[in-house]
């Protein structure tokens, strides 16, 4: 099957379209996001995936000259732990969700994630102290 023949997954678009202007670094017009997604997708496809995005709050509109171009109002890790937080308060029972997730793990990830929540009850606890 053909990379035209084969359907793509809900939002594929608009995340290839993220991960190119995150990797520009820099404000990015619709004709270089059309470049760097390969130059398969038309002009028109581009600038509609980045409607879509801009009403979605992802991304905004800066003028470059006299060209308008994007830039992501998120970086990746900030858009991700919004979409976890989104799946973990969409999950109903939120302790069995985290351990769910938690199970789920890498040992390598769970030792970061432990290292992370050990930093953070540090920082909860000197505010804490602060606070009194």
């Amino acid at each position: 099957m053909s990379d035209r023949q084969r359907r793509r997954g809900s939002g594929e678009l608009e995340h290839a379209t993220l991960a190119a202007l995150w990797a520009a670094g820099a404000p990015s017009t619709p004709t270089q996001l059309q470049a760097a997604l390969g130059g398969t997708l038309a002009y028109n496809t581009v600038h509609t995936i980045l409607t879509r995005l801009l009403d979605k709050g992802l991304v905004v509109r800066v003028q470059q000259d006299r060209r308008t171009a994007y830039t992501p109002v998120k970086d990746a890790a900030e858009l991700a732990a919004e979409r976890m937080r989104g799946a973990l308060d969409a999950g109903g029972d939120r302790e069995l969700v985290l351990r769910r997730f938690v199970t789920s793990l890498t040992a390598a990830d769970e030792r970061a994630l432990r290292e992370l929540l050990n930093n953070v009850d540090g920082q909860r606890s000197d505010r804490s102290d602060d606070e009194r």
